[in-house]
């Protein structure tokens, strides 16, 4: 029997917007659509067969015109390639869906939102089934029995391994499920092909961050899928990464000097092109008493290099204790009394010198609210 190569994406979110960015929103909700552009291309030139899109292609049933049509254009223009999709939480197959009032290219399948099976060729069928409402109870079995004359693939939204509420799935509908393998939705962060009795399953990610919860390359899976074999490879296709960075500023005072090491690090791990990305900077290191950090000075000097940046000031300030322990003070107390813990128990030094930093800057009044969580 033959293979059958796929690419697996899902959770584009096409048409989420990222508030925060401001005047920069409309054309970052737009670049969604740039990315699900990208992932049909991806498939054309790596000959591809199948395209698996396990839920949540939109980010709701109300969606702009413009980004439905485009994805209708962009999967009609592909004519020699399959899509299959499962509709998911976000934009479930219901009386809102625009796709139940639009007119299909005929390579685009939707999986209805019973247990179903889609015949892609002699070869090949998929199954699986849409979410109606934003909430899918799970189910112990699969309906339809698997042919063991083909590969069969599943394609579905839902919970694998911890628990949840979104159609959870067990191992113990794996095992029944009879799937060389099943392309999971959902969770946004990808998994490892992982096999189950004699199924192979994995999460794909999201191919485009679309918050600081969602950080590094995010891509698809592409590879082949056979009854005895599931040799898939990531491929990134997000045009910006979300990072998160710490930044060591011990003994630099100059703003200046703060967004010129801010930028080194930067560049030194995202390359020349590191502009194109949206950056959370965590200031850190010792700073002296008297130093004042500028915030958004530095916020917006760093924004003018980057698509978007924000900073955050983790800093602690740089005190002699030998001289503070000797104030005749609630502060003198407190520091001698620290100190002394540190010194008698080594195996939680880490956890009360970073009390003591904290409670020397409730002196100062510097204490945010939960800023030790």
């Amino acid at each position: 029997m033959a293979s059958v190569k796929i690419l697996h994406t899902g959770d584009l979110h096409i048409g989420a917007s990222e508030s925060f960015l401001e005047e920069r929103a409309s054309a970052r909700q737009a670049e969604t659509l740039l990315t699900f552009e990208r992932i049909v291309d991806i498939a054309k030139e790596n000959g591809v067969e199948l395209v698996l899109i396990s839920g949540d292609l939109f980010d709701s049933n109300r969606i702009q015109r413009y980004l439905f049509d485009g994805v209708l254009e962009k999967i009609s223009s592909a004519g020699g390639i399959a899509f299959v999709y499962c509709a998911g939480n976000h934009d479930p197959l219901n009386f809102e869906s625009p796709f139940l009032k639009a007119k299909l290219p005929g390579n685009f399948y939707i999986l209805p939102t019973e247990d179903a099976c889609v015949k892609i060729n002699d070869n090949v069928k998929v199954y699986g089934k849409s979410f109606s409402e934003t909430l899918l109870k799970g189910e112990n079995e699969f309906s339809v029995p698997a042919d063991p004359d083909t590969v069969n693939i599943m394609c579905i939204h839902g919970e694998y391994g911890f628990g949840g509420e979104q159609n959870p799935i067990s191992n113990d509908f794996v095992l029944k499920s009879g799937m060389d393998y099943i392309a999971l939705g959902h969770v946004h962060q990808r998994t490892e092909p992982k096999k189950i009795g004699n199924t192979y399953i994995a999460y794909c990610g999201c191919p485009e961050g679309l918050g600081f919860d969602e950080l590094g390359e995010k891509g698809v899976y592409i590879g082949e899928i056979d009854k005895n074999r599931c040799d898939l490879r990531f491929v990134p296709t997000c045009k910006r990464q979300h990072i998160a960075i710490k930044v060591d500023i011990s003994g630099i005072e100059n703003t200046s000097e703060i967004i010129d090491k801010a930028i080194d690090e930067i560049k030194s791990a995202y390359g020349e092109s590191f502009g194109e990305n949206l950056y959370k900077i965590i200031l850190t290191g010792e700073i002296p008493q008297d130093a004042e950090l500028n915030i958004p000075e530095i916020t917006e000097r760093l924004k003018s290099r980057t698509y978007f940046t924000k900073v955050s000031d983790k800093t602690v300030l740089k005190f002699d204790l030998s001289t503070l322990k000797n104030e005749t003070s609630l502060k003198g107390v407190f520091i001698t009394k620290m100190l002394e813990r540190i010194e008698n128990e080594p195996e939680n030094a880490e956890k009360l010198e970073l009390a003591l930093k904290i409670g020397l800057k409730a002196f100062q009044g510097e204490v945010e609210p939960f800023e030790n969580q």
